[in-house]
Protein backbone atom coordinates (compact mmCIF):
# COMPACT_ATOMS: atom_id res chain seq x y z
CA UNK A 1 0.00 0.00 0.00
CA UNK A 2 0.90 3.58 -1.39
CA UNK A 3 -0.49 4.72 2.36
CA UNK A 4 0.45 5.06 5.79
CA UNK A 5 -1.62 6.26 9.61
CA UNK A 6 1.06 8.43 11.12
CA UNK A 7 0.64 9.06 14.71
CA UNK A 8 2.39 11.19 17.54
CA UNK A 9 1.09 11.95 20.90
CA UNK A 10 2.50 13.81 23.82
CA UNK A 11 1.18 13.75 27.54
CA UNK A 12 2.08 16.61 30.32
CA UNK A 13 1.49 15.51 34.23
CA UNK A 14 -0.74 17.96 36.31
CA UNK A 15 0.73 19.54 38.89
CA UNK A 16 2.96 18.44 41.49
CA UNK A 17 2.82 14.79 39.75
CA UNK A 18 5.75 13.64 38.40
CA UNK A 19 3.70 10.81 36.69
CA UNK A 20 1.17 11.25 34.28
CA UNK A 21 -2.10 9.68 35.12
CA UNK A 22 -3.38 9.07 31.56
CA UNK A 23 -1.33 6.23 29.42
CA UNK A 24 -1.36 5.39 24.98
CA UNK A 25 -0.93 2.28 23.72
CA UNK A 26 0.12 1.93 20.29
CA UNK A 27 0.00 -1.54 18.28
CA UNK A 28 1.00 -1.48 14.44
CA UNK A 29 0.83 -4.74 12.69
CA UNK A 30 -0.52 -6.43 9.38
CA UNK A 31 -1.36 -3.62 8.10
CA UNK A 32 -3.64 -1.94 11.20
CA UNK A 33 -3.05 0.54 13.97
CA UNK A 34 -4.55 0.43 17.56
CA UNK A 35 -4.81 3.46 19.53
CA UNK A 36 -5.78 3.52 22.94
CA UNK A 37 -6.26 6.26 25.14
CA UNK A 38 -6.94 5.80 28.60
CA UNK A 39 -7.34 8.38 31.63
CA UNK A 40 -6.74 6.97 34.92
CA UNK A 41 -9.51 8.20 38.23
CA UNK A 42 -7.52 10.40 40.01
CA UNK A 43 -3.61 11.85 39.35
CA UNK A 44 -0.58 10.46 39.97
CA UNK A 45 0.68 6.98 40.04
CA UNK A 46 -2.59 5.42 40.88
CA UNK A 47 -4.30 6.90 37.97
CA UNK A 48 -1.26 5.94 36.01
CA UNK A 49 -1.72 1.97 36.75
CA UNK A 50 -5.64 2.47 36.25
CA UNK A 51 -4.68 3.68 32.90
CA UNK A 52 -1.86 1.80 31.46
CA UNK A 53 -3.96 -1.58 32.59
CA UNK A 54 -6.69 -0.58 31.02
CA UNK A 55 -4.80 0.42 27.90
CA UNK A 56 -3.20 -2.56 27.18
CA UNK A 57 -5.72 -4.95 28.19
CA UNK A 58 -8.30 -2.94 25.59
CA UNK A 59 -5.15 -3.34 22.75
CA UNK A 60 -4.81 -7.29 23.74
CA UNK A 61 -8.65 -7.70 22.97
CA UNK A 62 -9.34 -4.77 20.23
CA UNK A 63 -6.21 -6.71 18.39
CA UNK A 64 -8.11 -10.59 18.76
CA UNK A 65 -11.55 -8.67 17.24
CA UNK A 66 -13.46 -10.05 19.87
CA UNK A 67 -16.68 -8.59 20.42
CA UNK A 68 -17.41 -5.09 21.79
CA UNK A 69 -19.53 -6.06 25.00
CA UNK A 70 -16.69 -8.93 25.65
CA UNK A 71 -13.79 -6.18 25.64
CA UNK A 72 -15.58 -3.53 27.58
CA UNK A 73 -17.11 -6.57 30.26
CA UNK A 74 -13.34 -7.51 30.49
CA UNK A 75 -12.12 -4.11 31.38
CA UNK A 76 -14.35 -3.46 33.99
CA UNK A 77 -14.09 -6.58 35.59
CA UNK A 78 -9.87 -6.49 35.59
CA UNK A 79 -9.74 -2.60 36.92
CA UNK A 80 -9.15 -2.83 40.63
CA UNK A 81 -11.76 -1.05 42.89
CA UNK A 82 -10.33 2.37 44.67
CA UNK A 83 -9.91 2.06 48.12
CA UNK A 84 -11.68 6.27 49.10
CA UNK A 85 -13.89 6.66 46.19
CA UNK A 86 -15.16 2.57 46.15
CA UNK A 87 -15.22 2.48 41.89
CA UNK A 88 -12.81 1.21 39.44
CA UNK A 89 -12.83 3.82 36.86
CA UNK A 90 -10.81 4.66 33.69
CA UNK A 91 -11.66 6.11 30.54
CA UNK A 92 -11.50 4.50 27.39
CA UNK A 93 -10.33 6.17 23.48
CA UNK A 94 -9.92 3.35 20.81
CA UNK A 95 -9.03 4.34 17.26
CA UNK A 96 -8.43 1.21 14.89
CA UNK A 97 -7.11 2.42 11.30
CA UNK A 98 -6.61 -0.31 8.55
CA UNK A 99 -4.13 0.91 5.95
CA UNK A 100 -7.16 1.50 3.29
CA UNK A 101 -8.68 4.23 5.43
CA UNK A 102 -11.28 2.39 7.03
CA UNK A 103 -11.83 3.31 10.67
CA UNK A 104 -13.39 2.42 13.81
CA UNK A 105 -13.49 4.37 17.18
CA UNK A 106 -14.91 3.41 20.32
CA UNK A 107 -15.33 6.14 22.91
CA UNK A 108 -16.38 5.31 26.56
CA UNK A 109 -16.27 8.37 29.17
CA UNK A 110 -13.70 10.54 26.97
CA UNK A 111 -14.27 13.81 24.98
CA UNK A 112 -15.38 13.03 21.53
CA UNK A 113 -12.68 12.88 18.95
CA UNK A 114 -11.81 15.75 16.82
CA UNK A 115 -11.82 14.86 13.26
CA UNK A 116 -9.97 16.96 10.89
CA UNK A 117 -11.20 16.79 6.78
CA UNK A 118 -11.54 19.42 4.18
CA UNK A 119 -9.86 22.20 6.28
CA UNK A 120 -12.68 21.80 9.17
CA UNK A 121 -12.79 19.94 12.41
CA UNK A 122 -15.85 18.18 13.02
CA UNK A 123 -17.31 15.32 15.34
CA UNK A 124 -17.66 12.09 14.29
CA UNK A 125 -21.16 10.53 13.54
CA UNK A 126 -21.69 7.78 16.34
CA UNK A 127 -24.01 5.04 17.79
CA UNK A 128 -24.75 4.51 21.07
CA UNK A 129 -24.46 1.30 23.21
CA UNK A 130 -25.16 0.46 27.08
CA UNK A 131 -23.11 -2.20 28.49
CA UNK A 132 -23.22 -2.86 32.18
CA UNK A 133 -24.79 0.83 32.42
CA UNK A 134 -21.68 2.31 30.58
CA UNK A 135 -22.07 4.56 27.76
CA UNK A 136 -20.24 3.56 24.88
CA UNK A 137 -20.33 5.30 21.36
CA UNK A 138 -19.22 3.80 18.53
CA UNK A 139 -18.29 5.36 15.02
CA UNK A 140 -17.12 3.67 11.80
CA UNK A 141 -15.72 6.19 9.19
CA UNK A 142 -13.69 6.29 6.06
CA UNK A 143 -10.60 8.08 6.10
CA UNK A 144 -9.51 10.12 3.20
CA UNK A 145 -5.75 11.12 2.45
CA UNK A 146 -4.60 13.70 4.28
CA UNK A 147 -7.72 13.50 7.14
CA UNK A 148 -6.46 14.18 10.60
CA UNK A 149 -8.03 12.49 14.17
CA UNK A 150 -7.11 14.31 17.79
CA UNK A 151 -7.85 11.82 20.46
CA UNK A 152 -7.70 14.20 23.78
CA UNK A 153 -7.75 13.56 27.46
CA UNK A 154 -10.08 15.29 29.89
CA UNK A 155 -6.85 17.89 30.97
CA UNK A 156 -6.92 19.36 27.30
CA UNK A 157 -10.81 20.01 26.94
CA UNK A 158 -11.07 21.74 30.94
CA UNK A 159 -8.09 23.65 30.18
CA UNK A 160 -8.45 27.46 31.79
CA UNK A 161 -11.61 25.81 34.12
CA UNK A 162 -11.78 27.98 37.29
CA UNK A 163 -8.99 30.81 35.59
CA UNK A 164 -9.47 32.36 32.50
CA UNK A 165 -12.00 30.29 31.53
CA UNK A 166 -15.36 29.49 33.77
CA UNK A 167 -15.97 26.06 31.92
CA UNK A 168 -12.62 25.45 30.39
CA UNK A 169 -11.96 25.33 26.43
CA UNK A 170 -14.52 22.40 25.98
CA UNK A 171 -14.83 20.70 23.32
CA UNK A 172 -16.03 23.58 20.63
CA UNK A 173 -12.92 25.99 21.81
CA UNK A 174 -10.29 22.92 21.19
CA UNK A 175 -11.86 21.91 17.88
CA UNK A 176 -10.97 26.27 16.93
CA UNK A 177 -7.40 25.86 18.13
CA UNK A 178 -7.20 22.32 16.70
CA UNK A 179 -8.57 23.45 12.90
CA UNK A 180 -6.51 26.59 12.93
CA UNK A 181 -3.01 25.39 14.04
CA UNK A 182 -3.85 22.49 11.31
CA UNK A 183 -4.50 24.70 9.06
CA UNK A 184 -1.42 26.68 9.44
CA UNK A 185 0.93 23.27 9.55
CA UNK A 186 1.07 19.55 8.18
CA UNK A 187 2.99 18.76 10.69
CA UNK A 188 1.35 16.68 13.46
CA UNK A 189 4.55 17.07 15.80
CA UNK A 190 3.93 21.15 15.53
CA UNK A 191 -0.16 21.06 15.90
CA UNK A 192 0.38 18.69 18.59
CA UNK A 193 3.08 21.00 20.41
CA UNK A 194 1.46 23.81 20.14
CA UNK A 195 -1.88 22.65 21.69
CA UNK A 196 -0.46 21.81 24.31
CA UNK A 197 0.99 24.93 24.96
CA UNK A 198 -2.14 27.00 24.49
CA UNK A 199 -3.51 24.29 27.45
CA UNK A 200 -0.57 24.85 29.52
CA UNK A 201 -1.16 28.48 28.94
CA UNK A 202 -5.12 28.31 30.06
CA UNK A 203 -3.43 26.62 33.11
CA UNK A 204 -1.19 29.50 33.70
CA UNK A 205 1.70 26.97 33.17
CA UNK A 206 0.31 24.86 36.14
CA UNK A 207 -2.51 21.98 34.65
CA UNK A 208 -4.37 21.21 37.19
CA UNK A 209 -5.32 17.89 35.72
CA UNK A 210 -3.16 15.57 33.18
CA UNK A 211 -2.41 16.49 29.93
CA UNK A 212 -2.89 13.55 26.67
CA UNK A 213 -3.05 14.92 23.14
CA UNK A 214 -2.61 11.94 20.03
CA UNK A 215 -2.30 12.86 16.48
CA UNK A 216 -2.86 10.82 13.87
CA UNK A 217 -2.83 11.58 9.64
CA UNK A 218 -3.87 9.59 6.97
CA UNK A 219 -1.19 10.70 3.99
CA UNK A 220 1.13 8.78 1.22
CA UNK A 221 4.32 6.67 2.81
CA UNK A 222 7.45 8.58 2.88
CA UNK A 223 11.01 7.56 1.22
CA UNK A 224 14.32 8.47 3.15
CA UNK A 225 17.64 6.82 1.57
CA UNK A 226 21.02 6.88 3.87
CA UNK A 227 24.74 6.58 2.35
CA UNK A 228 26.93 5.75 5.08
CA UNK A 229 30.20 4.21 4.49
CA UNK A 230 32.89 3.94 1.24
CA UNK A 231 31.80 0.58 -0.97
CA UNK A 232 34.98 -1.84 -1.12
CA UNK A 233 35.57 -1.58 -4.59
CA UNK A 234 35.80 1.95 -5.36
CA UNK A 235 34.23 1.40 -8.96
CA UNK A 236 31.16 1.63 -6.83
CA UNK A 237 31.67 5.20 -5.78
CA UNK A 238 29.89 6.55 -8.54
CA UNK A 239 26.90 3.49 -8.38
CA UNK A 240 26.24 4.72 -4.65
CA UNK A 241 26.57 8.12 -5.07
CA UNK A 242 24.00 8.17 -8.13
CA UNK A 243 21.99 5.75 -6.66
CA UNK A 244 21.59 8.29 -3.66
CA UNK A 245 21.23 11.21 -5.51
CA UNK A 246 18.37 10.05 -7.97
CA UNK A 247 16.52 8.48 -5.15
CA UNK A 248 12.74 9.61 -4.16
CA UNK A 249 12.19 11.23 -0.63
CA UNK A 250 14.40 12.73 1.34
CA UNK A 251 18.43 11.68 1.41
CA UNK A 252 21.21 11.43 4.21
CA UNK A 253 24.68 10.57 3.77
CA UNK A 254 26.35 9.69 7.47
CA UNK A 255 30.43 9.86 7.61
CA UNK A 256 33.25 12.04 5.83
CA UNK A 257 34.59 9.79 4.02
CA UNK A 258 31.28 8.76 2.63
CA UNK A 259 29.93 12.70 1.85
CA UNK A 260 33.63 13.55 0.20
CA UNK A 261 33.29 10.36 -2.51
CA UNK A 262 29.86 11.72 -3.17
CA UNK A 263 30.95 14.90 -3.12
CA UNK A 264 33.69 14.32 -5.68
CA UNK A 265 31.79 11.56 -7.94
CA UNK A 266 28.80 14.13 -7.83
CA UNK A 267 30.55 17.35 -8.40
CA UNK A 268 29.28 19.13 -5.44
CA UNK A 269 31.19 21.21 -3.08
CA UNK A 270 31.09 19.62 0.27
CA UNK A 271 30.72 22.76 3.37
CA UNK A 272 31.17 21.79 7.04
CA UNK A 273 29.89 23.39 9.77
CA UNK A 274 32.16 24.31 13.35
CA UNK A 275 28.99 24.07 15.68
CA UNK A 276 28.86 21.68 18.03
CA UNK A 277 25.25 21.49 19.20
CA UNK A 278 25.61 18.58 21.40
CA UNK A 279 29.37 17.89 22.65
CA UNK A 280 28.85 14.04 21.66
CA UNK A 281 27.95 14.38 18.37
CA UNK A 282 30.33 16.25 15.89
CA UNK A 283 28.81 19.02 13.57
CA UNK A 284 26.98 18.50 10.71
CA UNK A 285 27.86 19.30 6.83
CA UNK A 286 26.24 20.16 3.70
CA UNK A 287 25.80 19.43 0.04
CA UNK A 288 23.25 20.19 -2.08
CA UNK A 289 20.23 17.84 -3.01
CA UNK A 290 21.36 16.58 0.52
CA UNK A 291 18.93 17.18 3.26
CA UNK A 292 21.22 16.03 5.76
CA UNK A 293 25.37 15.43 6.09
CA UNK A 294 26.38 13.85 9.49
CA UNK A 295 29.29 12.32 11.07
CA UNK A 296 29.67 8.10 10.72
CA UNK A 297 29.83 5.79 13.78
CA UNK A 298 29.57 8.33 16.69
CA UNK A 299 26.18 9.83 15.22
CA UNK A 300 24.81 6.63 13.94
CA UNK A 301 25.58 4.95 17.96
CA UNK A 302 23.70 8.05 19.14
CA UNK A 303 20.89 7.61 17.05
CA UNK A 304 20.92 3.62 17.94
CA UNK A 305 20.69 5.05 21.67
CA UNK A 306 17.98 7.04 20.83
CA UNK A 307 15.66 4.61 18.99
CA UNK A 308 16.40 1.41 21.37
CA UNK A 309 14.85 3.66 23.86
CA UNK A 310 12.11 4.95 21.96
CA UNK A 311 8.13 4.55 22.19
CA UNK A 312 5.85 4.03 19.44
CA UNK A 313 4.35 7.46 18.54
CA UNK A 314 6.08 9.30 21.36
CA UNK A 315 7.34 13.33 20.20
CA UNK A 316 11.13 13.10 20.16
CA UNK A 317 12.83 16.17 21.38
CA UNK A 318 14.27 18.54 18.88
CA UNK A 319 17.90 19.69 18.27
CA UNK A 320 19.70 20.88 16.15
CA UNK A 321 22.39 17.89 16.12
CA UNK A 322 23.30 16.12 13.39
CA UNK A 323 22.01 12.56 16.05
CA UNK A 324 18.61 14.66 16.73
CA UNK A 325 18.16 15.67 12.99
CA UNK A 326 18.81 12.20 11.40
CA UNK A 327 16.29 10.72 14.18
CA UNK A 328 13.28 13.18 13.55
CA UNK A 329 14.18 11.81 9.53
CA UNK A 330 13.93 8.20 10.50
CA UNK A 331 10.83 8.65 12.30
CA UNK A 332 8.73 10.79 9.95
CA UNK A 333 10.19 8.37 7.49
CA UNK A 334 8.23 5.18 6.78
CA UNK A 335 10.27 3.38 3.66
CA UNK A 336 14.11 3.70 4.16
CA UNK A 337 16.81 2.26 2.30
CA UNK A 338 20.03 2.12 3.84
CA UNK A 339 23.06 2.11 1.33
CA UNK A 340 25.83 0.48 3.46
CA UNK A 341 29.63 0.60 2.25
CA UNK A 342 31.76 -2.31 3.74
CA UNK A 343 35.20 -1.08 3.39
CA UNK A 344 37.36 -0.66 6.70
CA UNK A 345 37.33 3.19 7.05
CA UNK A 346 41.35 3.95 7.92
CA UNK A 347 40.02 7.19 10.25
CA UNK A 348 38.28 5.13 12.42
CA UNK A 349 41.30 2.77 13.25
CA UNK A 350 43.39 5.84 13.76
CA UNK A 351 40.69 7.11 16.29
CA UNK A 352 41.12 4.34 18.57
CA UNK A 353 37.24 3.95 18.98
CA UNK A 354 36.41 1.68 21.68
CA UNK A 355 35.03 -1.47 21.34
CA UNK A 356 31.20 -0.98 22.05
CA UNK A 357 30.71 1.09 18.95
CA UNK A 358 31.48 -2.09 16.71
CA UNK A 359 31.60 -2.25 13.62
CA UNK A 360 29.52 -0.08 10.85
CA UNK A 361 27.70 -3.28 9.76
CA UNK A 362 26.84 -4.40 13.33
CA UNK A 363 25.10 -0.61 13.64
CA UNK A 364 23.26 -0.88 10.73
CA UNK A 365 21.81 -3.87 11.42
CA UNK A 366 20.77 -2.76 15.05
CA UNK A 367 19.20 0.29 13.96
CA UNK A 368 17.28 -1.51 10.88
CA UNK A 369 15.87 -3.66 13.31
CA UNK A 370 14.72 -1.28 15.89
CA UNK A 371 13.42 0.81 12.83
CA UNK A 372 11.56 -2.65 11.78
CA UNK A 373 9.94 -2.17 15.65
CA UNK A 374 8.26 0.63 14.30
CA UNK A 375 6.80 -1.09 11.64
CA UNK A 376 8.83 0.77 9.09
CA UNK A 377 9.95 -0.99 5.66
CA UNK A 378 13.88 -1.21 5.91
CA UNK A 379 16.08 -2.23 3.01
CA UNK A 380 19.78 -2.57 3.30
CA UNK A 381 22.05 -2.70 0.22
CA UNK A 382 25.71 -3.34 0.94
CA UNK A 383 28.73 -2.48 -1.35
Amino acid sequence: MQYVVEEFYKNIPGKNEEVCGDHVEILKQNGSTIIVLSDGLGSGIKANILATLTSKIAVGLFNKDLPLKEIIETIIDTLPICEKRGIAYSTLAVLIINEDGNARLIEMDTPFAFYYRNDMIKKIDKKKINIRGKTIYESNLKMGLNDRIFLASDGVVHAGVGGLLDFGLGWEGTARHLEELSKRNTSMEYIIEHMLNICKAYYFGKPADDITLIGLQFRRKHNLTILTGPPQNEKDDRVVANKLINATGKKAICGGTTAQIASRELGLELKCDLDYFDKDVPPVGHLEGIDIVTDGLLTLNKVLDYLRDYKQGEMFPKGRDGATCLMQMLLNSDRINLIVGRSMNESHQSLNLPLELGIRSQIVDRIANNLKRLNKEVKIEWY
